[in-house]
């Protein structure tokens, strides 16, 4: 308890320091014109403390989500016939208020040149930028990336962690993008076209995870890898009978895929850790966490059985798969499962039938051929135009008595072509239909079940695996020269993002708003300093390019109004100025809205 507390309060200090510092560039250079200053307050609202001196209200004020400087005789201050006082802003001249108006920004910026290198110096903590997941037919799957390629730049910047992976590629171009990768002792290129995923540009990797067991605690009840004695820190050996490191189905399997295939069991999971030098075992059942206002499912997804992708031996003219066939049976049985597959290329050669351009065709791999399914060659995804289905665990369909390899037929007496035509009945359903009737085909066999739709379990064990880390600890030079890069690089990618976001290739939807910026700034004090202050300094880079954005209220509007004052040769009037103000408050108000609906939206997520 006292230790999150002391993590809050160094996250809010953090950020009340660089506040503090932009608007302390204001303050400087509005007293070295000779600009009287009325205030100087950190966060907005009502006075809650602070003290006078020179004729200045130093004030902390009672919202925490900015701060402002108010000089005498800014725009608003003053009818358009008064005489200024040599002590008002408004009777400077225009240069004079340029630099006191872009103070602020050039602190921020210089700051992280400062924050950056100190940071190294102490060594920053980060996600391996290393390849511990590829989403089979993925853009970093389609162009040759493996398990364990260490990322070392992309299109020519270097990533410190994975985290700037996926930055890069967002922001990079989807049609020819560079992941510079460390593979054994060999460096190669892989250019990816990368693929659109939740209104970003995503490569499809995911990053390592080590076997090192986080073990939830929960707020009212322990969960239940806390009740089975599981302790943070334990490491995972094997789950359900298949040991880490272990090889299965012609590749060597990770923690987090041995974890990940007990889950999937729908049983128990039977782990064994060590801990202190000894193996120990546990049992521990998977709970059902409250779904109740999720979205109503069926419960269902079509087999995954079309191909999708293909790579390396696979995509030889002679191989005997193309993409988008569809494999229908694998021995002459119908294929139900993936594992069935795999399980069949271990033993030699195989017989399928697949569908190809409507057209049923039989195809017989080799024994060398079938080892392009288990090196993972070939990518299969679901086939939506055909009807048959994998219910999901614990859905409503499965519950019902649906089986996989089922062929939906019907819903509500409607025949369905596909189960794109499936998908499409549901979503122009009412809302307030929950029981639907839904026609299955089973063999020779036709029968209707009446379904409930209902929102899927979410099972929690209260299991994670620490990801891997590595960290960038650095002399003095070494420290300097990444922290140089660091910055410049923080500026490039933040005017990217910005101008990304005006056009559309990023989604409004990827903006974080207030309780993002704590939330983060919150986990990095948890995690180390030098990630807190490396996230501060990257903070203060964005603070900057918001503040000089060209909308009234902030720096870059007023800025604008100086030009214009310059091409005018007079003072904009005070009835234009006001109402000019009036719509950038309004616009930001707008901006607040949807980023903290943003933050709102993946806070309940």
């Amino acid at each position: 308890m006292i230790e999150s507390f002391a993590n809050g309060a160094l996250a809010l200090l953090g950020i009340s320091f660089l506040i503090f510092m932009h608007e302390l560039g204001h303050f400087v250079a509005a007293r070295a014109f000779g600009v009287r200053v009325e205030t100087f307050s950190i966060g907005f609202g009502r006075r809650i403390a602070g003290f006078h001196r020179d004729g200045t209200d130093y004030r902390l004020s009672l919202v925490p989500l900015g701060g402002y400087v108010k000089m005498a005789g800014e725009y608003g201050d003053f009818d358009d016939e008064q005489v200024l006082d040599p002590g008002d802003l408004a009777s400077k001249p225009i240069w004079q208020r340029f630099i006191i108006f872009s103070a602020g920004v050039v602190v921020n910026i210089a700051l992280a040149f400062v924050i950056y290198p100190v940071a190294f110096g102490l060594g920053v903590p980060f996600m391996s930028p290393s390849i511990g997941t590829l989403v089979p037919g993925g853009a970093a799957w389609r162009a040759g990336g493996q398990v364990g390629d260490q990322i070392l730049s992309v299109n020519g910047n270097t990533v410190y962690g994975f985290e700037d992976v996926g930055l890069e590629v967002a922001l990079g171009d989807p049609e020819h993008t560079v992941l510079h990768v460390l593979r054994g002792e060999r460096e190669l290129d892989l250019v990816l076209q990368s693929d659109r995923v939740d209104s970003r540009w995503d490569a499809g990797i995911y990053p390592p995870a080590s076997a090192r067991l986080v073990v939830a605690s929960g707020e009212q009840s322990p969960k239940p890898a806390e009740r089975a004695g599981l302790l943070d820190g334990d490491v995972l050996l094997a789950a359900n009978g298949l040991g880490v490191g272990q090889v299965y189905r012609g590749r060597t399997l990770g923690a987090r895929e041995v974890l990940q295939r007990a889950r999937t069991s729908g049983q128990d999971l039977v782990l064994s850790v060590e801990r202190a030098g000894q193996r120990l075992d546990f049992t521990l059942t998977p709970e059902a966490l409250d779904s109740q206002g999720g979205r109503r499912l069926l419960g269902a997804v079509p087999l995954a059985r079309r191909v999708a992708a293909l790579r390396g031996p696979a995509a030889a003219a002679d191989f005997p798969l193309a993409v988008d066939d569809v494999i229908m049976t694998l021995a002459g049985a119908p294929l139900l499962d993936r594992e069935l597959l795999l399980v069949a290329a271990e033993q030699g050669p195989l017989e399928l039938s697949i569908r190809r351009h409507e057209q049923l065709i039989e195809a017989k791999l080799t024994a060398t051929q079938a080892q392009a399914l288990l090196s993972g060659d070939v990518a299969l995804a679901g086939d939506e135009t055909q009807r048959f289905i994998q219910p999901l665990k614990g859905g409503a369909l499965e519950d019902a008595g649906a089986l996989p390899g089922d062929e939906i037929v019907s819903l509500d007496g409607q025949p369905l072509a596909d189960y794109a035509a499936l998908l499409s009945a549901l979503k122009n359903s009412h809302e307030d239909v929950v029981v639907h009737r839904v026609g299955l085909a089973r063999g020779e066999q036709s029968f209707d079940l009446d379904v409930r739709m209902r929102p899927l379990p979410i099972m929690d064990d209260g299991l994670d695996l620490k990801p891997v880390e590595i960290t960038h600890d650095l002399d003095l030079a070494g420290s300097i020269a990444a922290g140089w890069n660091a910055s410049t690089h923080a500026l490039q990618t933040t005017a990217m993002t910005l101008g990304k976001l005006f056009t559309g290739s990023v989604g409004m939807e990827n903006l974080g708003g207030p309780l993002s910026i704590s939330f983060i700034t919150y986990k990095s004090a948890e995690m180390d300093f030098a990630k807190l202050l490396f996230f501060l300094a990257l903070l203060s880079v964005n603070l900057g390019f918001i503040n000089i954005l060209p909308i009234p209220v902030l720096d870059g509007g007023q800025i604008v109004f100086l030009m214009c004052e310059k091409v005018k040769g007079s003072r904009l009037s005070d009835g234009f100025m006001q109402n000019a103000q009036l719509v950038g408050l309004v616009a930001i108000l707008a901006l607040m809205v949807v980023v903290t609906y943003n933050d709102i939206l993946r806070f309940f997520a």
